[in-house]
């Protein structure tokens, strides 16, 4: 994966998630992208205040040309905030290197 695009959106939004994961599907049917997570934030009541829905990309390419398409489309949901993600490789030391040298 080379980048993920979030879309967040307040949840009382009526049918703006089932809107974007229908547009996610042919995406991860076309093997471009797949959906990571769909995530939400609540208040201190427990009550759904925001969501977001992350759709990762193997091209950062591809993820852009999707963000103009879908940010042109007049039937893209006005509240949706996007943004996109570069991912950047990073080395790290797993916990079983460092137990077994």
């Amino acid at each position: 994966m080379e980048a993920v695009v979030f879309f967040e959106f307040a949840s009382e939004a009526s049918g703006i998630r089932s809107g974007l994961l229908d547009r996610i599907g042919p995406i991860a049917l076309s093997g471009d992208g797949r959906l990571n997570f769909v995530g939400t934030e609540r208040d201190e009541r427990g009550r759904p205040v925001s969501e977001v829905i992350a759709l990762g990309f193997k091209s950062a390419e591809t993820a852009q040309a999707v963000m103009l398409r879908w940010r042109g489309d007049p039937a893209f949901p006005a509240g949706v905030k996007t943004r996109l993600m570069r991912i950047e490789p990073i080395w790290s030391i797993e916990p079983l290197a460092m137990m077994f040298p």
